[in-house]
């Protein structure tokens, strides 16, 4: 492991030592590694609430923000919008940062509509085409429609394990640390105040709010913990029971990469919990959490508490943008956007089994930003 780099935040019984020695052992095999990098793209109504998201400078746009990043990940370019997603403050989206990350492995990108308000105008996998209600509803999405989406995902991490030596599973979903919140919370967690958020200070009060409104309505206050899918159902989107269905069955044979922050900590939990639903050892998988260390060291969050609550092997990638050429990629580092579309993930593969140097990602991550942002009058 490449310590200057990839960062430990928190191991549970040697899980992630041996998970990124597998990691980095892959490009010694002798013969090509060929991985799959996914994209999930979901929507939630959560995300038009103010001050809950970054990714999308207004409701409406946050709305389009998984169509977009799909596109410029795929096509290096928007279709569905002029520019590519920035937050409020102008910052850029992170698609810059995989999409530069992705050039150092041999990993085609598949994207998967797991329910968004807008379908990317790329090829992709679509399984459905509905977005959840708000968190505050406490009725994101009907049960039966959660089952089916678990099963989905269950399918298609089979067929990719079948097809490649190891996963990269990201997503974009706006407003998704407050489902995540959501479900954490609904799984039995107590998290409040540790998930982080793409802006720089985390509305903790405001997500708790919305999460505790949602739980009442869906009449779980009186219950210490739901059934993983109810969770999700009650207070989650639709991205994570596909992703925890696909990493659930992939994770069985090949290592996976959960590429995030905390949404990808709460895939891990249901992936856990819903692995005795299938018959699976959850302790058998490999399977780990990477993100940024925006996300991971967030001092308006507690990544490493919550990663420890939750027995979830988590590192973080640590690139220095302060020396990039460009104010939108160094704003990073005070703390804007952070983390999506499997940046953390897919920086640590690049670096692990694509042999990337970190001054290399830097490179390659500036001209990307000047590849693609230049018309967005960000820099």
């Amino acid at each position: 492991m490449k310590a200057e780099f990839l960062v430990p935040v928190h191991d549970s019984r040697l899980r992630l030592v041996r998970f990124l020695a597998v990691l980095e052992t892959l490009r010694m095999r002798g013969r090509p590694v060929c991985g799959r990098f996914v994209l999930a793209l979901g929507s939630t109504e959560t995300s038009d609430v103010p001050g809950v998201s970054a990714a999308g400078a207004t409701p409406e746009m946050r709305r389009l923000t998984p169509a977009v990043d799909a596109e410029v990940l795929m096509l290096g370019r928007p279709v569905s919008a002029q520019t590519i997603p920035v937050s409020p403050i102008g910052i850029v989206s992170p698609v810059v940062i995989t999409r530069a990350a992705l050039q150092f492995l041999t990993c085609r990108p598949l994207v998967i509509d797991c329910g968004s308000f807008h379908p990317p105008r790329v090829a992709s996998v679509t399984l459905a085409a509905s977005p959840a209600r708000c968190v505050s509803s406490g009725e994101a999405l009907p049960l039966a429609h959660v089952q089916f989406l678990f099963g989905k995902g269950l399918e298609l991490g089979r067929c990719l394990a079948a097809e490649n030596d190891y996963l990269v599973l990201a997503e974009c979903v706006p407003g998704g640390t407050t489902t995540a919140l959501g479900v954490l919370t609904a799984l039995g967690y107590k998290v409040d105040g540790l998930l982080s958020s793409s802006l720089p200070e985390a509305d903790h009060a405001l997500r708790a709010g919305l999460v505790r409104r949602g739980l009442k309505r869906a009449g779980s206050l009186t219950r210490s913990r739901l059934e993983p899918l109810e969770a999700v159902a009650a207070c989650g989107d639709p991205m994570q029971p596909v992703v925890s269905g696909m990493a659930l069955a992939a994770a069985a044979r090949i290592p996976v990469i959960l590429a995030g922050g905390s949404q990808m900590l709460a895939v891990w939990a249901l992936m856990n919990a819903l692995a005795g639903h299938t018959g699976m050892e959850a302790s058998h998988l490999s399977a780990a959490v990477i993100t940024t260390k925006w996300v991971a060291f967030d001092r308006s969050a507690a990544l490493p508490r919550l990663a420890a609550r939750l027995q979830a092997p988590l590192a973080a990638a640590c690139p220095e943008f302060r020396r990039s050429r460009h104010q939108g990629l160094r704003a990073y580092e005070d703390g804007h956007v952070k983390e999506g579309v499997g940046a953390g993930g897919t920086l640590a593969a690049a670096h692990l089994i694509g042999a990337a140097a970190p001054e290399d990602l830097m490179a390659a991550i500036d001209a990307m930003y000047d590849e693609l942002v230049a018309v967005t009058a960000v820099n």
